[in-house]
């Protein structure tokens, strides 16, 4: 009987150990080879408007007026996608659409527990590798996923007029 309480107590403790994870870095700042702040990793949009990255988010942020006969189904269908969004705050590309996107899917109520933004360095890796298997070319990249599958995706700049209409045309897509 002590054998198995001992074998018990052991196997308890494995999966104690295995289930502690690594706290996760968010928000991480560095500073590039060119002595300029920029963000890696998993970030949130509390990181953009830090003092080092606000001025070129909320010009463009407050600036943008999305088209509001896209909104309206973008907030309708939001329930059933969610984003990945891949970025570099170093990048003149993402520093005009990223707040742009943003406050599109602010205007339409988009969940933001159903966001992710993961910021690239200049060769486009991520802090825990967040780009790996994802055909990352350029930057800025929106892709929109329904379930686990990917239904979309906008690359650097819209191929409609705007990003609203382009994430309208996939969502009325799937």
């Amino acid at each position: 009987m002590k054998i198995n309480q001992f074998i018990l107590f052991i196997c308890v403790l494995c999966m104690f150990s295995s289930c502690r994870s690594e706290k996760i870095i968010v928000n991480k700042k560095i500073i590039n080879t060119e002595g300029e702040p920029m963000l890696i990793g998993r970030i949130t949009t509390d990181a953009l408007t830090s003092p080092d990255f606000k001025d070129w988010y909320l010009k463009e942020y407050d600036s943008y007026i999305p088209k509001k006969k896209f909104i309206n189904t973008i907030r309708r269908k939001a329930k059933f996608y969610r984003i990945e969004i891949f970025l570099g705050t170093w990048c003149s590309d993402t520093q005009e659409q990223l707040p742009r996107f943003l406050k599109i899917l602010d205007e339409s109520k988009f969940p933001k527990k159903k966001i992710d933004l993961y910021a690239l360095n200049k060769n486009k890796e991520s802090f825990y590798g967040e780009q790996n298997q994802k055909g990352i070319t350029r930057i800025p990249v929106f892709i929109i996923y329904k379930g686990e599958n990917e239904i979309g995706r906008i690359t650097e700049t819209p191929t409609h007029e705007t990003l609203e209409e382009d994430l309208y045309n996939i969502f009325l897509r799937k």
